[in-house]
């Protein structure tokens, strides 16, 4: 029973900052997982695969409340979403299949240093009004590739990554969270697939998994964050970001920090 209420307390968390900042929620769900999938009994070396691959599939189908409830506010560029959309599924396809091959150590150094940086840009000040700069489709392409690969590598819904590109480039705020939100649909749909047959072999002997996705995680989360989800978008349409941002920085720091000191000093 606690086990339940902690995912789906992690299902609430991740659905409503998903809404409300686009960025998908694995900064969220990642960290949980990190720390019950070795209490369930799975393999400590696949840990981190089956945390980002079980991630992106719970981003997969909470993207699908969010966005749509961004949809409803008029807050999804369909215009750039179809420019973006075959660089996010092409990076996202090749971003898994390296995880299947990478070193899970490396796939949390990655995720740590994704986690700070993102608080960095959670934490800075806008203090200019940007202007709408004209964007050649390839650097649309270009950018939503790399947003992919790593989104699929740390398992995120991409929003962190390219929602400062899309404001960057002149685009309003909340029309960035809308669009990086359902951009977060095709990264994971397609990042999830990828770890699926990466892990297939892997972890056939496994009960509740489908390559690097654990069922009974992935169905614990979902249920709450698509819930949470549209509460977050709506929320993102009426009240400033500033302070909500702030403390979400923080979180992300801490998480790093206690991620470290559990993958390695407690380790030593």
């Amino acid at each position: 029973m606690e086990l339940w209420l902690i995912l789906a307390a992690t299902g609430l968390a991740a659905g409503f900052m998903a809404g409300l900042l686009g960025i998908g929620g694995g900064f969220i769900v990642v960290p949980l997982l990190l720390l019950v999938l070795p209490t369930l009994g799975l393999p400590g070396e696949l840990v981190s695969h089956f945390s980002i691959g079980t991630s992106l599939a719970c981003i997969a189908i909470t993207s699908l409340s969010s966005s749509y409830a961004h949809h409803l506010k008029q807050a999804v560029d369909f215009n750039i979403l179809r420019k973006v959309v075959p660089g996010l599924v092409s990076g996202a396809i090749l971003g898994s299949l390296l995880a299947g091959i990478v070193s899970g150590w490396v796939l949390i150094a990655v995720f740590v240093t994704g986690a700070m940086l993102t608080a960095v840009y959670l934490l800075k000040e806008k203090t200019t009004q940007s202007t709408h700069k004209v964007t050649p489709g390839w650097l649309y392409f270009s950018y939503a590739n790399f947003t992919g690969i790593v989104s699929a590598l740390i398992g995120i819904g991409g929003g962190s990554v390219l929602v400062p590109f899309l404001v960057y480039r002149g685009h309003a705020m909340v029309r960035s969270v809308g669009t990086a939100a359902a951009g977060g649909f095709p990264i994971a749909l397609f990042g999830s697939l990828g770890f699926v047959i990466s892990g297939w072999g892997k972890t056939s002997t496994i009960d509740y998994a489908a390559g690097y996705i654990y069922w009974p995680a992935l169905a614990g989360i979902v249920l709450f964050s698509m819930v949470s989800a549209p509460l977050g978008a709506k929320l993102a349409h009426f009240i400033s970001e500033k302070r909500l941002k702030q403390v979400f920085a923080g979180f992300l720091i801490f998480t790093s920090v206690q991620i470290i000191y559990s993958q390695w000093f407690s380790a030593a």
